[in-house]
């Protein structure tokens, strides 16, 4: 599919602009068609929605500015139709519309392992990590890590000759921790660095958390060599439960709190690595669980195409609103659940969920909605 100059701007604008999560960006997509369409529409729909202040849509002039400083950098835009955009990725439930790529995007293509752990790694630890990415790399397996202190800059630093993908938390051009400046570098340079952030933002709390679902996104499955009960690297564990993807966990001493939460992964049911062969023996399997992810969803060439249908009445719609904002509550609902329940048209239900995100009302992620807290 070819993209305009013009729309890839549009979809810049629309996945940055105030209150356009990555559910809600998709489902503006089936509703209007094409980017453009969703933006002449976004004032009304969060209105609709509940919210009395304008939100606000970026500019023709920011995405412009976004693109050309990303350029300048050295650094690619990825768009979810494009058809570069890393495949296993494309598969989980809140994939980015948007992402910028520095270094090489050939090794999207490669089979992808994860490796997390503690950022305040013990000596074994480190060296386990080393040595499993190095292994790895000999299977032509790229490694993909969060760029973090501890396991993830060893995993880095020991697969940097056989490929490693560095997923980071703030902007494409903003290095975190200081410290790895030179690491930072050096990824860019052999493998590739990867943000859904705009250019140029710092890394936020949340981001780091956002970011782990891209790493095990991007990977067939995720190894877990050292991490607390209250780890970040439990959290991409789960992502990748949830995203189908195998989680395996080194054992630990069970005095090394930074041993607990891989040891009780493996007491929850996640696979235990001793060794590489665990990975290699399961493999082909895991390789065969994602074959026919393609590169392109069906729809993806008709995106800029598709006509813009008839919206359901706006009573209807505000019915559906209410309904919602009455059944729900502060435990995530699946999308798919509350469309059976109501037993109405997605398309309709849909509409009722964009009104209601762009109004701050509720918060939708990875295919699940809830009340709004604050």
């Amino acid at each position: 599919m070819t993209i305009t100059s013009q729309e890839k701007l549009s979809w810049l604008r629309l996945a940055r602009s105030e209150n356009v999560g990555r559910s809600t960006f998709f489902r503006l997509i089936e509703i209007f068609g094409s980017p453009a369409k969703a933006l002449e529409h976004l004032h009304e729909l969060a209105q609709r929605g509940g919210i009395s202040r304008k939100i606000r849509i970026f500019s023709q002039g920011e995405a412009q500015r976004e693109l050309t400083l990303s350029e300048k950098f050295g650094a690619e835009i990825l768009l979810f139709c494009d058809e570069n955009y890393p495949r296993l990725l494309r598969a989980i439930p809140d994939p980015s519309p948007i992402l910028t790529i520095k270094g090489d995007a050939e090794l999207f293509k490669s089979d992808c392992i994860a490796i997390v752990g503690s950022r305040n790694a013990s000596f074994n630890g480190i060296s386990f990590a080393k040595k499993i990415a190095l292994e790895l790399g000999q299977y032509s397996i790229v490694t993909v890590s969060g760029m973090a202190r501890g396991i993830d800059t060893a995993v880095h630093e020991a697969s940097i000759l056989s490929g490693t993908i560095a997923v980071i938390a703030g902007g494409i051009d903003n290095v975190y921790p200081s410290e790895n400046d030179a690491l930072y570098k050096e990824v860019m340079r052999r493998g590739l660095l990867i943000s859904e952030s705009p250019f140029g933002a710092p890394p936020k709390g949340g981001n780091f958390v956002q970011r782990n679902r891209l790493i095990s996104g991007l990977a067939l499955a995720v190894i877990v060599v050292e991490a607390g009960v209250k780890s970040g690297s439990l959290i991409t564990a789960r992502f990748a439960a949830e995203q189908g993807r195998e989680v395996f966990a080194v054992p630990g001493s069970p005095f090394d709190p930074r041993c607990q939460g891989a040891n009780r992964l493996i007491k929850d049911g996640s696979n235990m690595l001793e060794s590489i062969d665990d990975v290699i023996n399961e493999l082909a399997n895991m390789k065969a669980r994602f074959a026919d992810v393609g590169y392109l969803r069906e729809t993806d060439g008709e995106e800029f195409e598709a006509p813009l249908q008839k919206i359901p009445s706006d009573a209807d719609i505000e019915k559906i609103r209410e309904e919602i904002l009455e059944k729900l509550s502060f435990v995530p609902t699946e999308i798919e659940d509350i469309i059976s329940n109501l037993r109405l048209p997605a398309r309709a239900v849909n509409i009722a969920l964009v009104q209601l995100e762009l109004a701050e009302k509720i918060v939708i992620n990875q295919g699940k909605v809830s009340i709004k807290t604050s």
